[in-house]
């Protein structure tokens, strides 16, 4: 009411059961109080001049008008012989020598928009009405009328049916203000299948207290016979046949396009006619413009045209749900599989869903796999793809026996195939195996089966399909990361899974690939550019809603790890205990590892309970056989640092002086000699470093020769400074100042007489010296530029609630642009999400 109450003229526009008149009504009631209140609802006799004018004129004469001193009756003696125009800046002159507050409403004005000559008629009246009068208009579609120069002088408010439409909180009052008592989920659920269309919460409302419905609400309405008789007169009947008709056949999906609509109807005229439905406002709204445009029906009024469509055309349904098979099978198969089962097509059905339930499944769609398995006919449930199916989503949800039971029972079903099937059939039973390994036993057991499994592929003189290819590609890598194995092996494999499954067009698989590799990328070096590809990943898996993808957690263990190494320990902590929560229960190796830095960034907060309760579990695994053969030495490097931090500094240096167990964990020295140097015995330090292997990662390199620095300035030697200097090159090109940060004072009055002694890295040298001064582990990248001003106006955008593309919109830069500078501000705040941005901003004041 309030936007509706401070602009002198109102347009109501959007399609039936909004609420436009009962608004519009109310506002009439208001004015009513304190002055005159004129309402018309059109219809199609106003398309003529003269009788618009005249029923103007009589809509005036019943509102009291006459009450203030306004003469109307030579206005009525000349209607049928003055000019139209001239009779309305008489209707004016009236208003103008009255001088009261009045309110015109003009309701129903869809019907002149065929009629220039009288919507010119409502132009003329927008234009020179008087000041104390305002224009209230509401109409299914808006005439063209001049309205610009009132946008421009901000005297125009306009409200479509997205406007109009209810909340979530004005759905939840509706329903208490009709006495009813429904669960938080029910009125979700009511709000969700009406989409806030007011008249559908109504239905809603009135079937529940009607059939004291529950969480049956959504469904009821889709079937509701009231809603039904509504929109068939309220919005059918208005139609013309040939739009009726069209409206009957395009309603098949929610979500439609030009092409499916012309396969389905089998015409060449549907985006034509799918933009005259949007312009005439019925419940249909554009969505997308790309190659091929997008609209979306709304959904009770696609479900109840295509139930009349049923009821008074079968055949035709049928005919048009075949149809709609046959184009969704190459667009989306569970649509497809839906279609074919409303056809009554039992072998398309069947044939659909045999070449693409692996496909979905590796999209991470298993809801879309069981839907299609329970729209399978009877004789196909029992096919051994559809044990296959059975067996692969029973071993996702960890139930191993019932699975193996289901393969047994595909293997039978399989049998009796003819040859260039059987052999595609068992490709995929091998890959349900493969899975079953892998999860029931660890990723790192399925190594060796995988690995004979593509050596059977490379070796077939039959093409393997893509999506089997992909996968196992994709358990071999996994696997082989879990052994810690030949880094260059595992991301080559784990690589051309991703380039497969892109190829494919299987975003899912691609995304977990690229997820996995990001763990023995750390053995390249080239760490920032990791970071990007995880940030990247995420990005794309959050706009599917994929955002607790088990399969993605390698990529949030390696930002924490990074942030780690960065010196950003909230940022850490939150990303390591992020990627504990979303890692499959079975996947130990992961898990080991991301406690190791779990409990070694607990450590560097100050946090000892956290870092022990951490270390407990690394533990626990190694004694119940789930660990990898270096934990034991991982575990004593970091039992030393914890006794250090729990003050048993004794047991601490007799663990660091003890014999190391093989295989070594690659920062067990660097750990064993931070002990030592604490302890202050900066001697055994260097001597535990001379172990360090020469050809060692980049962040094994800063944190030994951090080390070495401080041991080294411990005994005054002046090549501390050697050794600092190689620690600095090692960091800072991606930025690892967390040794650092995390080092004694002995290191850290040596980084404040680096820059006189002479650095190449003087600006990584006063990056640390500041964050080390300032008392904060900043999660800061450390760039050390401030934000643009672009970037600072953007930034406030990300505390908003609007999209990157209304971000960009708001701007008036492209949607690239805005991503670049969205991107470059979580770079320069050392931050991967916009939640997180926010925060980070909030800490730093610059909000």
């Amino acid at each position: 009411m309030p936007l509706i109450d401070g602009h002198p003229v109102v347009v109501l526009a959007g399609m039936a059961g909004y609420g436009k008149s009962t608004l519009l009504a109310e506002a009439a009631r208001r004015q009513q109080e304190h002055g005159v209140a004129i309402w018309l609802t059109l219809d199609d006799s106003d398309r003529v001049p003269v009788r618009l004018v005249s029923d103007l004129i009589t809509a005036a004469g019943m509102s009291n008008l006459e009450a203030t001193g306004a003469d109307l009756a030579p206005l009525r003696e000349s209607t049928l012989r003055a000019e139209p125009l001239t009779l309305v800046d008489s209707f004016l002159e009236v208003l103008y020598d009255a001088a009261v507050p009045s309110t015109l409403v003009l309701d129903d004005l869809q019907h002149l928009t065929v009629s220039p000559a009288s919507a010119g008629l409502v132009d003329h009246l927008l234009r020179w009405a008087p000041a104390n009068m305002r224009i209230a208009i509401a109409a299914r579609v808006v005439p063209p009328l001049r309205l610009q120069r009132l946008r421009l002088d901000d005297r125009l408010a306009y409200l479509t049916h997205e406007d109009l439409a209810f909340t979530s909180d004005e759905t939840a009052e509706a329903v208490r203000a009709a006495g009813l008592d429904l669960d938080a989920a029910t009125v979700g659920s009511i709000h969700d299948t009406t989409g806030g269309w007011p008249a559908g919460v109504r239905m809603a409302v009135l079937a529940a207290r009607q059939y004291g419905i529950r969480q049956q609400v959504p469904p009821e309405l889709r079937r509701d016979q009231a809603l039904a008789e509504y929109l068939a007169t309220e919005v059918l009947a208005s139609l013309s046949d040939d739009v009726r008709e069209f409206v009957l056949d395009s309603t098949l999906d929610e979500q439609v396009c030009p092409s499916l609509v012309d396969s389905v109807r089998g015409t060449h005229n549907a985006e034509v006619l799918l933009e005259q439905c949007v312009a005439d406002g019925l419940f249909l709204s554009r969505r997308s413009n790309g190659s091929e445009p997008w609209y979306s029906w709304h959904p009770l009024f696609a479900a109840h045209t295509h139930r009349r469509l049923v009821a008074d055309h079968p055949e035709r349904a049928t005919a048009q749900h075949a149809a709609a098979a046959a184009w969704w099978s190459s667009v989306d198969a569970p649509t497809a599989i839906r279609h074919a089962a409303m056809a009554g097509d039992g072998g398309l059905t069947s044939g659909i869903f045999t070449k693409h339930w692996l496909e979905l499944f590796l999209e991470g769609r298993e809801d879309a796999v069981l839907d299609a398995l329970d729209q399978l006919p009877e004789q196909s449930s029992y096919s051994g793809d559809a044990h296959l199916a059975r067996a692969l989503i029973l071993v996702q949800q960890g139930k191993m026996d019932e699975a193996g039971f289901e393969i047994d029972a595909a293997r039978g079903a399989g049998g009796g195939l003819p040859a260039a099937e059987k052999a595609r059939f068992e490709d995929r039973m091998a890959v349900v195996e493969l899975f079953r390994t892998g999860y029931g036993l660890g990723l790192s057991a399925a190594f060796e089966p995988g690995a004979a499994l593509l050596e059977r592929f490379d070796q077939s003189q039959r093409p393997t399909e893509p999506a089997i290819l992909a996968s196992v590609q994709m358990f071999v890598g996994m696997g082989e990361a879990r052994l810690q194995g030949q880094g260059g092996l595992v991301l080559e494999m784990l690589r051309s899974s991703a380039a497969t499954a892109h190829d494919t067009g299987l975003l899912a698989l691609e995304l977990t690939a690229l997820a996995e590799s990001c763990i023995p990328a750390v053995a390249e070096g080239r760490l920032s550019e990791t970071r990007d590809l995880a940030v990247n990943l995420l990005t794309r898996a959050e706009e599917r809603g994929w955002v607790g993808l088990s399969t993605l957690a390698p990529a949030v263990a390696f930002l924490g790890w990074l942030d780690y190494w960065r010196g950003n320990l909230h940022e850490s902590r939150a990303q390591l205990e992020r990627s504990l929560s979303m890692m499959l229960p079975f996947d130990w190796e992961l898990r080991g590892l991301t406690l190791n830095f779990l409990t070694k960034t607990c450590l560097s907060l100050g946090d000892v309970t956290g870092a022990r309760r951490a270390a407990d579990q690394i533990e626990g695994l190694i004694e119940s056989g789930r660990s990898a053969p270096m934990w034991p030495s991982m575990y004593a490097a970091l039992e030393g640092l914890l006794l250090m931090a729990e003050g048993r500094t004794g047991e601490a240096v007799a663990l660091a002086r003890g014999p190391v167990t093989e295989p070594e964990y690659p920062l067990s020295r660097a750990h064993r000699a931070t002990v030592l140097v604490r302890a202050g015995l900066p001697t055994d330090a260097l001597a535990e470093l001379d172990h360090v292997p020469a050809d060692r990662f980049v962040h094994v390199e800063c944190a030994s020769r951090c080390v070495e620095a401080e041991a080294r300035a411990a005994l005054d030697r002046p090549d501390a400074h050697t050794s600092l200097e190689l620690a600095l090159a090692a960091a800072e090109p991606d930025e690892l100042y967390g040794p650092f940060l995390a080092s004694g004072e002995q290191l850290r009055g040596l980084l404040r007489s680096h820059l006189r002694h002479g650095t190449a890295h003087a600006t990584a040298v006063t990056q640390v010296l500041a964050r080390i001064s300032s008392g904060q582990r900043q999660d800061v990248t450390g760039w050390s530029e401030q934000l643009t001003q672009r970037e600072h106006e953007i930034l406030h955008y990300l505390a908003t609630n609007l999209t990157a593309a209304e971000i960009a919109e708001a701007e008036y830069i492209s949607l690239h642009t805005a991503k670049t500078h969205i991107a470059h501000i979580y770079q320069k705040l050392g931050v991967s999400s916009r939640r997180a941005a926010i925060r980070r901003a909030a800490e730093l004041e610059l909000y």
